[in-house]
C-alpha cells in the first residue's frame, strides 16, 4: 500500500471525526460533558504496592508502554518499570523445513528500569489519570518519600518517568535487559509444556541464544542494543536521565525494534532528540495530552451503573494505549510483555474480539492497524498455502506480526474470520473505496483457498451437495471432522460477500458463477434437537468455552432471530451451550469459565433481545476471578481480548446494526433505567445518539455520513421523525411490518426520533452522577478489595504488599468444608476435570487417630511432568514453592488425577490439601473422593474452589 493511500485514508477518518464534532452543535443531541471531570471519577487508584503485572498501573501508545510494580522477588527498596515494545518478535529461520513459530517467531522479553530508593518501600498512593493518560503519586519509604510522574507519549515512542525525592530519600534509576529467550522454549527446556509431536520438535530443535547486548553512550544518552540470532533483527533501548537523584530527576527512554533494517539505534536517538525538543518548546506534555483529549470525545456513554461505566471507560483507555493505526496487530499482550506460553497473534478468536471494540465506540483510527497490516503482508500470506494453490492466501491459527504462518492444505477459516473484521471496519467507516480496493481482492484470495481445498478434497453428494471433508471447530474437544458449522458459516460468508461486492461495484468477476454454485449447494448447517451441532458427526455435548459452532449467529449474522423458527433454534443452541459448559448438573464435567465465554453470551442474548440474561453474563465478566482490579485478564498467561470484549457486549446491549438495520436499546436491562450515549457508530456509517430516562427512551438521533439506506427500530412510542430539525414528510419515512422505520436520509442529514414535538424534547446528554462509594473503584485499593473478586484472587497469588497499617493480609488463606461421613476409607483421590488441565499438589494430609496417616504412603497420579512425582504430596513438606521440589506435577491432559493408598482402612477425621504457590489457580474446580477397600466412594465433593489450604473436617 502506498504512502499516498495511507494519507488519504487517514484524512477520510479525520474528516469523519470532524463531522462528529460539528454534529454536537446540530439540531440533534446536545452533548454536555466535561470529560476531565467525568473520567476523573473512574481514574484507577492504588493505596498498596502492586507486586504482579495483572494489578500494576499501565500506560502505552500502541507501540511502547510500561507496567509499574514491585515483583515479589525484588528487594524491598526497588520498584520497576517493566517496559515493552509491541513488535519485538524473533525472526529465526525455519529448521529442517519446520517454522517452529512458538519458539522461533514469537514475542521476546525486553527488560526493566529499576528505581532503587535508600529506604524500603512501605506505602504508595498512586493515581492513573485517564484523561491525561498519566500515572502520578507518592511512594513512602523508611527513609522519606518520593513523588512520581510517568507516561508513554502518545505521539512519539518515548517513555517519560520523573521522581522527586524528599526527606533524605534518593532514587537511582538503572536499566536491566532480559535475555531474548523465547518463553515457550524456556518452559520446554525446563521440562514443562506438552509432550510429543511438534512440541518435541520445538524442544529438540537447536536454539542458540543471541549475543550479549552492546552498551554505549553518546550525546548525553545511554544505549543498550540487542542484536538477535544471525543478525535477524535488533532492538535498542536508549535513555537520558537528568537531574538530582536526591531531588527531582527526569528520565526519557525509547525502544525500537528493527527488521530487516538495522537502524534501531538511529531511530531511538532521533526519538530522544525529538523528546528533548518538545521539552525545550514546552510542548512535551501538551502534545501527549492533546491526542487523548481528541480521542475520548469521539463518543460518549453513561449508565446508572457506575461499576460497568467505569470498567467500560478503562477499556477505552486500554484500547487507546494498546492500538495505533501505524502499529502492529494487537496480540494477546499489547505493549505490556509478560512471560507467556501464547507469544503471538491468535487467530481463532482473540484477534477478532480485539478488533470489534473500536467499531461501535467510533474510534476507527486506532483500529486501522489490522486492515493496514493485512494489506501490508498480503504477499506473505500468499506463501502460507501449498504451491499449487494460485492466488490464494491463508494463515495458521497463531502467527507472528508479518503474518507468515503456513496452514498446510486445510481450510482458510482463520483468515476468513479475520477478513470479516476487515469487512466490518469498512462497513462502520463507510469506506466503500477500501471495500472495493482492499477487502474484495484479499477476500477473493481467501475464496480461492476454499475453492482449492474443495478441489483437493472433493466430497459431493449425488444431489450435488458440497461437503467439507475435514476441518476444526476451535477448542472443542474432538472438534475435527466433516461438515463443521464453524467452517460452513465462514465459507458461506466469504462467497456471499464476494458476490455482494462484485454486484455493488460492477466488477463482473469471472468467478461469480463459481461462488454462487458454492453458496447454492454448500451443505446446510448441522442441527439437532439441541440446536447447532459442532459438525456432521459431532454433537455439542462437552464443555466448550469457545462459541465456534455459534459463529453463523454471532458475529456473522447469517442465521438471525428475524425468522421465528431460527430465533427458537438459536435460543436453544445458546442455552444448551451454556448449560453444558457452565451449569451441567454433573459439575465435575464442567469447565472453568473464561472471560470471553461470558461476553460472547452477553452479546448473543442481546441479539436475541433477552436483556436480563445479557446483563447477567456482562456482570459475570466483572465478577470473574481472573479479571483483575485494573481490568487486566489472564489465564495463567496474558490475554487482553476478554476485558475489551466487555465493551463490545455493552455496545451490543445498547446498539446493534447487523443485517443493514439499526436497533437502539435492543438488549438494555431494566436496571439501566437511565442510560445515554452520543456518537456511537453503526454499520452503514451512521452516528447514533440516544437517551433513556426512568426506563423511557427520550430520543434517538441518527446522522448519515455516506447516505446508506436507513432502517431503525426503537422503543419510542409513536415516534415523530424529524430530518435536520424539520418534521419528515410521509414520502421520507415508511413504517415496516417488522417494526422498523425506513427513513430516506441523505449523506450529512440527521434524523431525530422523539415521542413529543422536537421543540419540547430534551436532547441533552450529560453524565449520570456517580455516588461517592462508587468513585475510583478500580486500581488496587480498599474499594476494589471490597467489590472486585479479582482483587482478592491476585492478592492471594501474592499480588500486593499491604498498605502500612492496613489489616489486609497476604498470608495463606484456608477454606474449610464439612467431611460429611463417618465411613472408613482406604484411598483418597483428587481429580481435576476438563481438557488441557495440569494437577499440582503441595501436600495431602489425612488425619486419622490424631495423626497424618498419608505420610510416606504409596501415591500415584495420571502422569508425571517436570519431575513432579506423586510422592511429593505425601513427603511431609507443605511448602508450595515448586522450585523446592516438593510439589507434584502432571502433564497437561484431560481429567488428570492423583491418589494415595493409606495402606489400610481408616476412619478419616480430617483431610488437609495444600496448594502450590504460583499457578495456584490450576487447582480451581477440583474434586476429592474417599473410597473404601473395594474402591466404592464413601465421600465425594466436586467443584471445590482453589485456595492456599483446603480442609475437610
Amino acid at each position: 500500500m502506498t504512502d499516498t493511500l495511507v494519507i488519504k485514508r487517514a484524512m477520510r477518518l479525520l474528516l469523519s471525526a470532524c463531522a462528529v464534532a460539528l454534529s454536537l452543535t446540530s439540531l440533534s443531541a446536545k452533548s454536555e460533558v466535561d470529560f476531565e471531570a467525568f473520567l476523573g471519577q473512574h481514574d484507577m487508584v492504588w493505596d498498596r504496592v502492586p507486586t504482579r503485572w495483572e494489578i500494576a498501573p499501565y500506560t502505552g501508545n500502541g507501540n511502547v508502554g510500561f507496567l509499574f510494580y514491585q515483583p515479589k522477588e525484588a528487594a524491598s527498596n526497588v520498584i520497576s518499570l517493566y517496559v515493552g515494545r509491541h513488535d519485538y518478535y524473533d525472526h529465526r529461520l525455519p529448521y529442517e523445513g519446520n517454522d517452529l513459530l512458538w519458539i522461533y517467531r514469537g514475542r521476546l522479553p525486553l527488560g526493566h528500569f529499576n528505581l532503587e530508593s535508600k529506604g524500603d518501600i512501605i506505602d504508595v498512593n498512586m493515581r492513573l489519570d485517564l484523561w491525561d493518560a498519566e500515572l502520578a503519586g507518592e511512594i513512602t519509604t523508611t527513609e522519606g518519600t518520593y513523588s512520581i510522574l510517568g507516561l508513554s507519549h502518545s505521539e512519539t515512542d518515548v517513555i517519560f518517568f520523573e521522581t522527586d525525592a524528599q526527606g533524605g530519600e534518593s532514587i537511582t534509576i538503572s536499566w536491566h535487559p532480559e535475555v531474548p529467550y523465547a518463553s515457550v522454549r524456556k518452559t520446554l527446556d525446563g521440562g514443562g509444556g506438552p509432550k510429543g509431536g511438534s512440541w518435541d520438535k520445538m524442544r529438540n530443535a537447536p536454539y542458540p541464544l543471541p549475543p550479549e547486548p552492546v552498551w554505549g553512550k553518546g550525546n548525553q544518552m545511554e544505549f543498550c542494543k540487542q542484536v538477535l540470532v544471525d543478525g535477524r533483527g535488533e532492538t535498542t533501548t536508549g535513555w537520558d536521565i537528568r537531574g538530582d537523584s536526591s531531588g527531582k530527576q527526569r528520565m526519557i527512554a525509547s525502544i525500537h525494534h528493527s527488521f530487516p533494517e538495522s537502524d534501531s539505534l538511529e531511530i531511538v536517538t532521533e526519538n530522544l532528540i525529538v523528546a528533548r525538543e518538545l521539552f525545550a518548546a514546552g510542548q512535551f506534555f501538551s502534545s501527549h495530552q492533546q491526542w487523548w483529549h481528541d480521542y475520548y470525545p469521539l463518543s460518549f456513554l453513561t449508565i446508572n451503573d457506575a461499576e460497568k461505566e467505569a470498567f467500560y471507560w478503562i477499556q477505552m483507555y486500554k484500547l487507546g494505549s494498546a492500538m495505533r493505526e501505524n502499529g502492529p496487530i494487537l496480540d494477546l499482550m499489547g505493549p505490556w510483555y509478560h512471560k507467556t506460553f501464547w507469544p503471538m497473534v491468535w487467530g481463532d478468536l482473540n484477534v477478532q474480539l480485539q478488533y470489534w471494540t473500536h467499531l461501535t465506540s467510533n474510534r476507527l483510527l486506532v483500529g486501522e492497524s489490522l486492515p493496514n497490516n493485512l494489506d501490508k503482508y498480503t504477499s506473505n500470506m500468499l506463501q502460507n498455502v501449498p504451491d499449487h494453490w494460485e492466488d490464494s492466501v491463508s494463515i495458521s491459527t497463531c502467527f507472528p506480526q508479518d503474518m507468515l504462518g503456513k496452514s498446510g492444505g486445510g481450510v482458510p477459516d482463520m483468515i476468513a474470520w479475520i477478513m470479516h473484521n476487515y469487512w466490518l471496519h469498512c462497513e462502520y467507516a463507510g469506506d466503500r473505496e477500501r471495500m472495493r480496493d482492499g477487502v474484495f481482492p484479499l477476500l477473493r484470495k481467501v475464496g480461492n483457498s476454499y475453492l482449492n481445498y474443495l478441489k483437493d478434497n472433493p466430497v459431493v453428494s449425488e444431489d450435488g451437495t458440497i461437503h467439507i471433508k475435514h476441518s476444526w471447530s476451535p477448542e472443542y474437544p474432538g472438534g475435527r471432522g466433516q461438515d463443521v458449522n464453524f467452517t460452513i458459516g465462514l465459507m458461506n460468508w466469504t462467497f456471499q460477500t464476494l458476490q455482494d461486492l462484485n454486484a455493488e461495484f460492477g466488477l463482473n468477476d469471472p468467478l461469480q458463477s463459481t461462488w454462487q454454485n458454492v453458496t447454492d449447494n454448500l451443505v446446510d448447517y448441522q442441527i439437532d434437537e439441541n440446536g447447532l451441532r459442532i459438525g456432521k458427526d459431532i454433537p455439542f455435548d462437552k464443555p466448550h468455552r469457545h462459541y465456534s459452532h455459534l459463529l453463523p449467529m454471532y458475529p456473522l449474522a447469517l442465521i438471525t432471530p428475524e425468522d421465528e423458527d431460527d430465533a427458537a433454534m438459536l435460543r436453544k443452541t445458546l442455552d444448551h451451550w451454556l448449560y453444558v459448559s457452565l451449569n451441567l448438573e454433573k459439575k465435575d464435567s464442567a469447565m472453568s469459565v473464561t472471560g470471553y465465554t461470558a461476553t460472547g453470551a452477553a452479546s448473543m442474548y442481546a441479539t436475541l433481545g433477552d436483556a436480563e440474561q445479557a446483563y447477567y453474563y456482562l456482570d459475570f465478566l466483572i465478577k470473574h476471578k481472573n479479571v483483575s482490579s485494573t481490568t487486566m485478564y489472564a489465564e495463567g498467561n496474558p490475554v487482553i481480548e476478554s476485558p475489551l470484549s466487555f465493551a463490545t457486549a455493552l455496545h451490543d446491549m445498547l446498539l446493534q446494526s447487523w443485517g443493514g438495520k439499526i436497533r437502539v436499546f435492543p438488549g438494555t436491562p431494566e436496571l439501566w433505567g437511565d442510560v445515554a450515549f452520543d456518537q456511537l457508530r453503526t454499520q452503514g456509517a451512521f452516528l447514533v445518539s440516544a437517551k433513556r430516562k426512568g426506563g423511557v427512551t427520550q430520543f434517538v438521533t441518527l446522522e448519515s455520513l455516506i447516505g446508506s439506506p436507513c432502517q431503525v427500530k426503537t422503543d419510542v412510542a409513536n415516534p415523530k421523525v424529524y430530518i435536520d430539525g424539520v418534521l419528515a414528510r410521509s414520502s421520507q419515512i415508511k413504517q415496516m411490518a417488522d417494526g422498523f422505520i425506513a427513513i430516506d436520509l441523505k449523506q450529512g442529514q440527521t434524523a431525530t426520533l422523539v415521542p413529543v414535538a422536537l421543540d419540547q424534547a430534551d436532547l441533552t446528554i450529560e453524565p449520570i452522577s456517580v455516588p461517592e462509594a462508587d468513585l475510583n473503584i478500580f486500581g488496587l485499593n480498599a474499594k476494589s478489595a471490597d467489590r472486585i473478586p479479582g482483587h482478592d484472587y491476585y492478592i492471594k497469588k501474592g499480588g500486593s504488599r499491604a498498605k502500612s497499617g492496613s489489616s489486609a493480609s497476604v498470608q495463606p488463606s484456608t477454606k474449610a468444608y464439612p467431611l460429611s461421613t463417618t465411613s472408613k476409607a482406604r484411598y483418597v483421590r483428587i481429580e481435576l476435570p476438563g481438557d488441557a488441565r495440569v494437577l499440582s499438589l503441595a501436600e495431602v494430609e489425612v488425619i486419622a487417630g490424631g495423626k497424618n496417616v498419608a505420610l510416606h504412603q504409596s501415591a500415584t497420579q495420571s502422569s508425571t511432568s517436570a519431575g513432579g512425582d506423586a510422592g511429593r504430596a505425601v513427603d511431609g513438606n507443605v511448602d508450595g514453592d515448586y522450585n523446592n521440589k516438593s510439589v507434584t506435577h502432571t502433564s497437561e491432559s484431560t481429567n488428570p488425577w492423583w491418589e494415595v493408598d493409606l495402606g489400610g482402612v481408616v476412619r478419616v477425621e480430617q483431610l488437609n490439601i495444600y496448594n502450590r504457590r504460583g499457578n495456584s489457580d490450576r487447582l480451581e474446580g477440583f474434586s476429592v473422593t474417599l473410597l473404601d477397600a473395594q474402591r466404592q466412594p464413601v465421600f465425594s465433593q466436586a467443584q471445590v474452589p482453589e485456595c492456599a489450604v483446603i480442609q475437610f473436617k
